[in-house]
């Protein structure tokens, strides 16, 4: 009897043209340098701020996927412990419509009431994502010009 583990392949976007970002640019030239034979692996490690064997494990990805190969491999996955979109929309509707001007901790109190199996900081943070601020927020207060100079003059 054969043991096969099938690999199920995950939705990756269609990499026809890929967006590098300004890192993974950086690091595309300095290991096409390496590559070039213009630098050496520990230079490169400088460079790029990091060791030497994370310099030839990018050199031997940049050889086998090309540009790809710098790309970290989880940037299209979504993390397992994210809350989808629907229940963050439906999470601010519900703020917006029926608690505006509850502050967060007694909103998220009554979420829980409601069934809603979330705590505190996730409801803050997906009130804060759609852009709610607490009613309890703390004003940064600003000192007036007049008044600093008012105190170092008392002061001479």
């Amino acid at each position: 009897m054969e043991n096969k583990t099938e690999v199920s392949e995950v939705a990756v976007p269609e990499e026809k043209h890929l967006k590098l970002k300004r890192l993974e640019k950086k690091k595309l030239r300095v290991i096409n340098k390496l590559i070039a034979g213009e630098i050496n692996g520990p230079k490169a490690a400088k460079m790029l701020k990091i060791t030497t064997r994370q310099v030839r494990n990018l050199k031997r990805q940049v050889l086998q996927e090309g540009e790809a190969g710098v790309i970290h491999k989880n940037r299209y996955y979504k993390p397992v412990n994210t809350y989808d979109e629907a229940l963050r929309t439906e999470i601010a509707h519900i703020y917006r419509v029926e608690f505006r001007g509850t502050n967060f901790t007694e909103f998220a109190k009554i979420m829980q009431e409601r069934g809603y199996n979330l705590s505190r900081s996730t409801i803050y943070n997906i009130l804060r994502q759609k852009h709610i601020r607490s009613p309890q927020r703390k004003k940064k207060k600003r000192k007036k010009i007049n008044e600093e100079s008012n105190t170092s003059e008392k002061k001479k």
